[in-house]
């Protein structure tokens, strides 16, 4: 019989809890007569996966590191139309998954919320819990108007179609992150249901900052073109209008910090929106409109013209003898010309085309 459930666990040197994690699951299953069948997804080196074979479970072992592509790879041997993925170091309650199967009768996805539970003392460090998952929850909010408590989470269900009609791409932690954003993209609702959260069993494989700078880099590299552009945009027009009206638009307008950073700064945004932008195109193969239209108009040969054409500047107010008396312009000037030149060169190697 086909199974409902199919119940993923990524696993990675867990021999202390895998065994008794599948029991318990295997024990839910039965007392809430849940058709289930459950898939351990392994890159082990301790023996674990050997411990999950005698369980009798399907265990894929691909000895490749990542949470992501964990779950990915468990995925595509998932029998069943549910999907539900949890971790397997004692640090969650199984008993919650019959809660997970019901609340998927009105939302899309199911995220367990341990800001909403019971989080035991030692469970969480105090950094994780104040400073880190609030953090990326507010960015997915400011960015993408996703309102989550526990973005970070790592107990979840979703229906098997909805998790490869997200068509995931990311590898490590971010995986986490990844889901919520496409789900928006998609228009699918994300519900969270709380989940209490236990101290885990065994060694962490926690990389505290290279993973909270993983799930950050995804971020950035999601944010809507058009922030680039507005933010980098409007910094450069604002400090060419202070270059040219300062005196008639407002005091504040003549002071250096707006007259020379604001251009140069807004540049450089723009600069890194496209960075950003062709780097999440060529590594995720993420189709983008905006760029796309960005790279059929770019020409390296124009950009180290006109960049050109800004330090020419410059030259010419020095060799004319104005520079002194328009200090602030031949500076931007120069400044811009450089950026666009070495910026462009950049591009033009990266370049989607």
């Amino acid at each position: 019989m086909t199974p409902t459930l199919s119940i993923i666990l990524p696993c990675r040197n867990e021999k202390e809890t895998i065994g008794m994690s599948i029991q318990k699951i295997k024990q839910v299953a039965r007392a809430h007569t849940l058709s289930i069948e459950i898939i351990v997804s392994d890159s082990s080196s301790d023996g674990s996966h050997e411990i999950a074979q005698k369980e009798g479970v399907m265990v894929i072992k691909h000895d490749t590191e990542g949470y992501g592509f964990a779950i990915r790879e468990g995925a595509r041997y998932a029998n069943g139309h549910v999907l539900l993925f949890a971790d397997v170091d004692g640090t969650y309650d199984f008993e919650d998954i019959p809660r997970f199967v019901e609340a998927l009768r009105h939302a899309d996805i199911i995220m367990g919320s341990r800001m909403w539970g019971k989080i035991e003392k030692g469970a969480m460090p105090i950094l994780h819990r104040i400073c880190g998952t609030p953090l990326f929850n507010i960015l997915l909010f400011i960015f993408f108007g996703i309102r989550v408590s526990d973005s970070q989470t790592g107990y979840r269900a979703m229906y098997k179609k909805t998790f490869f009609a997200l068509d995931l791409k990311t590898k490590g932690m971010e995986f986490a992150t990844e889901i919520i954003i496409k789900a928006k993209k998609h228009g699918y609702t994300i519900k969270e249901i709380p989940v209490n959260y236990f101290q885990r069993k065994g060694i962490s494989k926690l990389r505290r900052y290279r993973d909270g700078w993983a799930h950050l880099k995804y971020i950035i590299m999601c944010v809507p073109s058009l922030f680039y552009i507005g933010i980098g945009g409007g910094g450069v027009a604002l400090g060419l209008m202070s270059l040219s009206l300062g005196n008639v638009i407002h005091p504040l307008f003549t002071h250096a910090t707006t007259k020379i950073f604001l251009p140069i700064g807004g540049m450089q945004i723009l600069f890194l929106g496209l960075f950003v932008k062709t780097y999440f195109a060529i590594e995720f193969e993420e189709k983008n409109e905006t760029l796309e239209k960005f790279y059929r108009i770019f020409h390296l040969s124009y950009a180290l013209a006109f960049g050109g054409i800004c330090i020419l500047l410059a030259i010419s107010m020095k060799i004319a003898g104005i520079a002194d008396i328009y200090f602030d312009i031949a500076l931007v000037s120069t400044i811009l010309g450089f950026q666009i030149i070495f910026n462009s060169i950049a591009l033009s190697a990266l370049s989607i085309h």
